[in-house]
């Protein structure tokens, strides 16, 4: 049986440190931005942190102890220059000079629009920097601390109010941020105006820890109830732009229900965490259940290790998996080179990191294929045989111009056996491995296409 097959290529760039090393606004780097593999083959790109920065988050991330180890396994020599602060403690919503010295991001906009590419950028609900201005005009929308707070996760603003830092319920606060206070309903009020005015400039917002304003997650954070509604706010936003995407970034089991509250994609880290614990019979398993086009699936972003270091050689057939699944595939900035270095995303200078030729060979050919299928594309289950009887994980995408057949091996031991020519699958003289880049002799045989893999190994033809 076909179904149809939908996927978006989600493109993130680290615009503060795209910009830095350049010296120069987004706008100055458009042939730059072009040249990129990725930018020609992305749907949408996430421009992440594009807001302007804080002050108090630039002096607290060049003093830090903790990150300035961080910092020393990117750039040995690191001076404070190379320190710009966290994307995340946002100080207002507007352009950081940095990367665009327009009032707003209507020209980059524009220019993502031309070239036919959707653009997404950062929504932080949680919480704001220390010194953001939004806290002296409406000191009543921040959470004030109670007696029993701690010190460390409180600060004394200077309009005299003692306010608790932005936290999730595992950590203690990050000290370069404000709380929302949730409890009050003037915060949704408030971020309904704050998104419709960021809808004017994008085509929709990943929104950063978007379960922290869930009332059961607000409550076991602070003690206190939230009012905050991701329905009511979502709905609001799409009233006027109906065609604005909200993206989340969650975890801890909440996928279903912020879905459920409108977002249109959320993380599934679960996909993640099942490939770095080599937990491959889950993995299987999630290929064949959960193929709705609600899912953000990766292998690295600015929070998590370089894909290549993490997956090491099995980087290029985790990434051919992606491709075989319906969903978002979310791809960082310098991924498709085989980068080992996380970046702090505080960050804005840096040594060059060393590309792998495997995987950037590898991603050249994955790009093309992929570059290469119609708008219209159908994915079925096929027909195989194995000589002991042990399943495999199997499936062709149809299009116009191509078929792509996807065998993966997530078994401890090596197998092998048939796929019976059928729709798409015909006789080849030679076939290329897109994975390996391995070309394999074939010879006519009515039983059809033999093949052998290792365990965990994926091969991916076109027929």
């Amino acid at each position: 049986m076909k179904h149809p097959f939908h996927q978006i290529h989600l493109y993130e760039i680290g615009s503060r440190l795209f910009c830095g090393k350049k010296g120069k606004p987004i706008h100055e780097l458009w042939i730059e931005l072009q040249k990129n593999t990725l930018f020609n083959w992305a749907d949408e790109i996430w421009l992440m942190g594009v807001w302007k920065n804080s002050p108090s988050s630039q002096n607290i991330a060049r003093s830090m102890p903790e990150l300035q180890i961080e910092y020393q396994k990117v750039k040995s020599s690191a001076n404070p220059d190379d320190v710009y602060g966290s994307p995340y403690s946002i100080y207002d919503y507007v352009p950081d000079p940095l990367v665009s010295h327009s009032f707003d991001l209507t020209e980059i906009y524009t220019w993502f629009q031309s070239k036919n590419k959707k653009l997404i950028l950062d929504f932080v609900p949680n919480h704001m920097a220390i010194d953001s201005p939004i806290i002296s005009k409406f000191p009543n929308l921040f959470l004030k601390a109670k007696g029993n707070e701690e010190a460390k996760n409180t600060f004394l603003h200077s309009n005299g109010i003692r306010y608790v830092h932005g936290k999730d319920p595992y950590y203690d606060g990050w000290t370069d941020t404000i709380q929302w206070d949730f409890s009050n309903p003037e915060v949704e009020t408030f971020h309904i105006q704050l998104l419709k005015n960021i809808a004017k400039q994008c085509d929709g917002v990943r929104c950063d820890m978007a379960m922290l304003p869930l009332p059961e997650v607000f409550d076991k954070t602070h003690g206190i109830k939230s009012v905050y509604d991701w329905k009511k706010i979502i709905h609001a936003v799409k009233e006027e732009y109906p065609n604005f995407k909200f993206y989340a970034e969650v975890y801890w089991g909440l996928e279903d229900s912020l879905q459920s509250l409108g977002f249109d994609a959320t993380y599934d880290k679960f996909f993640y965490d099942s490939l770095k614990h080599k937990n491959l019979n889950q993995v299987f398993e999630l290929m064949q259940y959960q193929t709705h086009s609600s899912h953000i699936r990766f292998l690295e972003n600015h929070d998590e290790d370089r894909a290549n270091h993490t997956f090491g050689e099995q980087t290029n057939t985790y990434f051919g998996l992606l491709c075989a699944n319906p969903g978002i595939i979310l791809v960082f900035d310098g991924q498709e080179l085989g980068f080992h270095k996380k970046i702090p995303v505080q960050m804005i200078g840096t040594f060059e990191d060393t590309p792998d030729p495997k995987v950037s060979t590898f991603f050249k050919r994955a790009l093309s294929v992929m570059n290469n299928r119609e708008k219209r594309i159908e994915y079925g289950e096929i027909n195989y045989s194995e000589f002991n009887f042990l399943p495999i994980f199997a499936r062709v995408l149809h299009s116009k111009n191509q078929t792509e057949l996807f065998i993966w091996n997530f078994q401890q031991v090596v197998i092998s056996g048939w796929i019976p020519f059928q729709e798409g699958i015909s006789f080849q003289k030679e076939l290329r491995d897109i994975v390996s880049g391995e070309s394999f002799s074939q010879e006519k045989n009515e039983k059809g296409l033999y093949y052998k893999l290792n365990p965990n190994q994926l091969q991916w033809f076109i027929f």
